[in-house]
């Protein structure tokens, strides 16, 4: 997804949604990757990945380990950008503590 802007000191002249993403809302372990809109524009999906240089977190005890599986993705609501739904696309990962410190 492409937004062109109107201001010289940005070149080529457009910015991707990722890029505003990530300067006004960074998400820290993860990446931003694909935006689109759905297919009747009414809102915008952006799929978000664990960052490669971090482990991820098990959503039952919140301890960092290796993933092993992932979930079913699920849709987090974000806030609306020009009026648009946003929503978050990520699918959570199940994770083994074993062997993990307490």
């Amino acid at each position: 997804m492409v937004f062109t802007t109107t201001s010289s000191s940005l070149a080529p002249d457009k910015m991707q949604l990722r890029a505003i993403l990530n300067r006004v809302e960074k998400q820290k372990g993860f990446v931003y990757r694909n935006a689109r809109f759905t297919n009747d524009g009414s809102e915008i999906l952006v799929d978000i990945h664990p960052h490669g240089r971090s482990r991820p977190v098990c959503s039952k005890c919140g301890r960092k380990g290796p993933q092993y599986d992932t979930l079913s993705e699920r849709r987090f609501e974000f806030v609306p950008l020009w009026a648009i739904a946003v929503f978050f696309l990520y699918s959570t990962c199940g994770v083994s503590t074993a062997g993990a410190a307490a």
